[in-house]
């Protein structure tokens, strides 16, 4: 289990840090470009999604009180939260 961590890990950080680069690449293009920050908001909200996190954290809490081999639950959704973070930032459309 723990060498699934370390790769998942090392996927994890690969895709975090590639789409952290894109992001901040293209901040400075727009800011470069003098493109104004856009003012319009979303219809989405994301109160059903931080609902669902925050149950996950809590069952991932609860479950490793129950077996021991479940405590690897935790830095598997934190890996999935930095994956998850990365790809927002290719998600992302550019304004430029």
């Amino acid at each position: 289990m723990y060498s699934l961590i370390i790769v998942l890990g090392l996927a994890a950080a690969a895709v975090f840090l590639t789409g952290f680069g894109r992001g901040f690449r293209n901040a400075i293009v727009e800011y470069r470009n003098n493109v104004p920050e856009p003012t319009d908001v979303p219809d989405f909200n994301y109160v059903g999604v931080a609902a669902i996190s925050v149950v996950a954290s809590g069952v991932v809490i609860a479950l490793a009180g129950v077996n021991p081999m479940l405590i690897y639950l935790g830095p598997l959704l934190a890996l999935c939260t930095a994956a998850g973070i990365g790809i927002a930032f290719f998600v992302e459309k550019p304004v430029v």
